[in-house]
């Protein structure tokens, strides 16, 4: 009873998992098709606009919001790189989970009555921020990224904690989506974004592709030094 139970919860999460992604999916490419008719004429000269501008320190902290087969996680990010007047962002980062997924497996694996499997990834990645539209306070930016590193798995007793069995599987994560923007002091605003991360590899690794989102608070560094100057 409870084994089948833990199947219809898990199976309930399966597909709710699988409508929100299609539903963050249908947005993500409704919003990219938007700004790819938008920036057409305008996306090149922009770049190259700004890039020509005085290279700014850039230093973020990424907290997103994702999943691990329908449940959900936190992904951290530490990047630093160059900002080009507001505008373009080049930037290097490394990323990981903020706690690795435990699940109790509920049907019988290797021999024992209950298996813990814990879920974990980590990755190095290259990305850049392209902020297309501004209006007052309000800004949108499109992020873009890819990287390499890798996908654990690993099985435990759950009384004992021994291992019975650890799989690592390298990984390429692929990521875009939409940031929105939106300030309040000259250093610091609310920061919202929705996107989708690919994880290329392995079928195991492939099974951590999903959807994510945040919202939160962003700090300009540079512009706090110059409000502290000030």
């Amino acid at each position: 009873m409870i084994l089948v139970r833990a199947k219809i919860a898990l199976e309930i999460n399966f597909l709710w998992h699988v409508s929100f992604m299609r539903l963050v999916s249908l947005f993500i490419l409704s919003m990219l098709f938007c700004f790819s008719l938008y920036a057409q004429q305008t996306i090149k000269d922009s770049v190259l606009l700004a890039l020509k501008a005085k290279p700014e320190p850039y230093l973020a902290f990424h907290n997103r919001n994702t999943f691990i087969q329908s449940n959900r996680t936190r992904l951290y990010g530490l990047v630093g790189g160059v900002s080009f007047n507001e505008k373009v962002k080049l930037y290097a980062g490394i990323y990981g989970y903020g706690n690795a997924d435990r699940t109790l497996l509920p049907y019988l694996k290797f021999g024992e009555d209950s298996v813990v499997r814990t879920i974990n990834t980590s990755n190095f990645s290259l990305g850049l921020e392209y902020n297309f539209y501004r209006n007052g306070r309000f800004s949108l930016g499109v992020p873009a990224q890819i990287g390499i590193g890798s996908v654990q798995y690993d099985y435990r007793k759950v009384k004992s904690g021994i291992r019975l069995s650890k799989r690592d599987y390298i990984t390429v994560p692929v990521e875009s989506g939409i940031n929105a923007y939106f300030s309040i002091l000259s250093w610091t605003g609310l920061k919202g974004g929705v996107g989708y991360r690919l994880n290329l590899g392995n079928l195991e690794a492939a099974k951590l592709s999903s959807p994510y989102y945040n919202i939160g608070l962003y700090i300009s560094i540079k512009n706090l030094i110059q409000e502290i100057k000030n």
